[in-house]
């Protein structure tokens, strides 16, 4: 069984904190909050970052088809790193560094992928600690790494 709810203590402050992340979720999340990260400030307040299906949560194993049928992305894809290869992308890959399932994807990235994110928080603020939290059924959430932007 896989926690619903992870926390990391923080020190100090930062105007952004870039999260290495990457995990799971499929169709029937689709449209909707997969998991919540947050931060704690040592007064007491909090701000939250929704991983929300397909704007800021994407999937291990491959990259959304985005052909304006299915759904719109309403921002630019976020910025992904091929886990196999070390290869970083800002919005999707060249046709060449996919590879297919039949019958499942085109968009298949052989070793998987983590999704790079900004997270915009108070520079006045001291932190205290990050929490992530699955709120979706069926969906698995991996923090990789944690950086403080000052």
């Amino acid at each position: 069984c896989y926690p619903r709810t992870v926390s990391v203590p923080l020190q100090g402050k930062a105007r952004v904190i870039a999260l290495l992340m990457t995990g799971t979720t499929d169709p029937m999340q689709s449209q909707m909050q997969n998991g919540l990260v947050s931060v704690q400030y040592t007064d007491g307040s909090s701000a939250e970052l929704s991983l929300r299906n397909p704007e800021t949560w994407w999937p291990i194993e491959q990259d959304y088809f985005e052909n304006g049928l299915a759904f719109h992305l309403k921002q630019s894809p976020p910025v992904r790193v091929h886990l196999k290869t070390g290869k970083v992308y800002n919005g999707f890959a060249p046709k060449k560094d996919y590879v297919s399932i039949k019958g499942f994807s085109d968009r298949i990235i052989d070793g998987g992928a983590a999704t790079v994110l900004l997270f915009a928080v108070d520079a006045s603020k001291r932190l205290k600690s990050l929490t992530v939290k699955a709120t979706a059924n069926d969906v698995l959430i991996g923090l990789m790494a944690v950086s403080l932007i000052q």
